[in-house]
């Protein structure tokens, strides 16, 4: 089969390559792969960026997927032939005191699927069954792998309250930052989405489709913009999604006293933040990670009730371009490219 292959530990080693076809063992099953998204921690990895040093060349990279179950492993039930899929990306062992008490994202013992294993951009891919969520009928394949940041979105809403009404700011017009703003935006909040100007192409368009209101940051006053948006009142809530390091220090100055920041990025660099105007002001942080199981189930059930046009979001690419999608991704022109088998 073929299967996009990182094969070395400097960035861009990555190539589209013939491997074998994966077998499932117990507790296991064989999935044949119908889409597969390109995550931030692919791209990540693809750079080799600090942070990832713990992805082991060779490996197939790709846990956002969905595809169609055609083979068992022993002890897995072989009604599950057929099944339409996806599977929890960041696995956990199930059995410890986090895991139990429903914190598999944060397991000691954690995997996930394309980092520490092969991976979904390939024809097939292997993984636990005891992982695998079921796909309505009415949910296209193709768009399921969406299904992975849609819960990342809703896991981090979950970490604040939003009520009809509030002001949300949300810093990053990638697909996190846009779901949480879609997300928001249906719990009645006034959302204004903040890019740069190399999102004016195509993730701020993306984001008008979905009736959010955005602005440009580059140049002008982040304050100026929320004020001339929400009157003179600040936000409630910041939402941090770019992963860059002065966004996330502007954001403290965004938000009204007794406000909350939202943290749901990952940073390639460090933060000099003097918190003493915040504790004055009795800010919130929250930080948010990942995903669990619950938030996959409802992340399908908006989905499959079309709650947000999801479609915006997604650029399809064959399997045989994925470099040309995760050059075009890394350079800010796609919003999720999806890997299509």
């Amino acid at each position: 089969m073929k299967a996009f292959v990182k094969h070395g530990t400097q960035p861009g080693q990555v190539a589209v390559t013939e491997v074998s076809r994966p077998a499932p063992g117990p507790g296991e099953v064989l999935i044949k792969v119908s889409g597969c998204g390109i995550c931030g921690s692919d791209l990540h990895a693809f750079n080799n960026d600090p942070g990832y040093e713990f992805v082991t060349p060779p490996v197939i990279l790709g846990h956002e997927f969905s595809g169609v179950v055609v083979e068992t492993g022993p002890g897995v039930d072989p009604g599950k032939v057929g099944d339409h899929v996806t599977a929890v990306a960041i696995q956990g062992c199930l059995k410890c005191p986090t895991c139990l008490a429903g914190g598999s994202h944060l397991c000691p013992d954690r995997q996930v699927i394309g980092l520490h294993f092969d991976g979904a951009m390939a024809g097939f891919v292997v993984t636990k069954a005891d992982q695998l969520l079921s796909l309505p009928s009415n949910l296209d394949l193709n768009l399921a792998p969406l299904v992975e940041p849609v819960s990342v979105a809703l896991h981090a809403l979950r970490r604040t309250v939003i009520r009809p009404g509030d002001k949300v700011v949300v810093s990053g017009p990638g697909p996190i930052g846009l779901l949480c703003a879609g997300l928001a935006k249906l719990h009645g909040a006034r959302v204004l989405l903040l890019g740069m100007n190399r999102d004016a192409k195509v993730r701020l368009p993306a984001a008008q489709r979905l009736g959010l209101e955005t602005a440009i940051v580059e140049g002008e006053s982040p304050e100026e913009l929320v004020r001339s948006t929400f009157g003179e009142g600040m936000a409630d809530l910041f939402i941090e999604a770019s992963g860059a390091a002065p966004a996330l220090k502007s954001g403290f100055n965004l938000v009204r006293r007794g406000g909350t920041i939202l943290i749901v990025a990952l940073y390639n660099s460090e933060l000099t933040w003097f918190p003493s105007p915040s504790v004055r002001n009795e800010l919130s942080i929250l930080l948010s990670y990942a995903s669990t199981r619950p938030d996959y189930e409802q992340a399908i059930n908006l989905m499959a009730n079309q709650a947000m046009d999801f479609s915006v979001l997604a650029q399809h690419f064959p399997l045989e371009k994925a470099e040309e999608a995760f050059r075009e991704a890394l350079g800010g022109q796609l919003l999720k490219p999806v890997l299509v088998v």
